[in-house]
């Protein structure tokens, strides 16, 4: 799945002139975390409510109340935006953005055409949603767990083999290989999940339900 059909596309965008303050407000009106910056139509950075929070904490150490909201009022976004930033494009998988999040242990990806016009931005916020959509977790019916000692070929076509016998509709299925044996998880729409269990167990598959 392309993180275009998760990311946030009416993107708020802000220029480096913007007072700290403005983005400040702007963050709480659309309960945003960050802002990509942007100066005639080209990104060219990204401000986050961390890099202000690091700039109100350094100063807060020697500057009053007073002195400290006037310093913000003055300070503009470039002065404390990140300039090098790790962007994407809205073709990335999301597993990749996943992964790309991970390794570079950020939160946010602005997703940047070959213009360097914003497109969108993927937070991993996003990232879970598509997770939880792709488990099919909240779609209803009841979940089950199968585990099988061998990964030999035709299994999961004997366990939807069965499934389907039983006139059991599948919704998803997730297989995960655990040291040594695999899980296959399966998300059937109906609650009908231990009639499902009885005859997986028939055909010998170890089987659990989750209602």
């Amino acid at each position: 799945m392309n993180i275009k059909h998760y990311m946030t596309q009416n993107v708020v965008t802000i220029n480096p002139d913007t007072r700290v303050t403005e983005a400040v407000d702007l963050m709480e009106e659309h309960d945003f975390h960050s802002l990509p910056v942007v100066k005639s139509h080209s990104f060219v950075g990204l401000v986050t409510e961390d890099l202000i929070k690091n700039k109100t904490s350094s100063a807060a150490t020697s500057l009053s109340i007073y002195e400290l909201n006037y310093l913000l009022d003055k300070t503009t976004v470039k002065e404390i935006m990140e300039k090098n930033v790790q962007t994407t494009s809205q073709d990335l998988q999301i597993e990749e953005a996943a992964i790309l999040m991970v390794d570079k242990n950020i939160t946010v990806l602005p997703v940047i055409d070959e213009g360097k016009n914003v497109n969108g931005i993927i937070t991993y916020k996003d990232i879970f949603r598509a997770l939880i959509e792709l488990s099919g977790y909240q779609s209803g019916g009841d979940r089950l767990i199968i585990e099988v000692e061998e990964d030999s070929i035709g299994v999961l076509d004997d366990i939807t083999s069965v499934l389907a016998h039983e006139d059991i509709s599948i919704s998803h299925i997730f297989v995960n290989r655990i040291e040594e044996h695999i899980e296959i998880t399966i998300q059937i729409s109906e609650k009908v999940g231990n009639k499902a269990k009885v005859a997986l167990i028939e055909k010998g598959y170890r089987t659990g339900v989750i209602n």
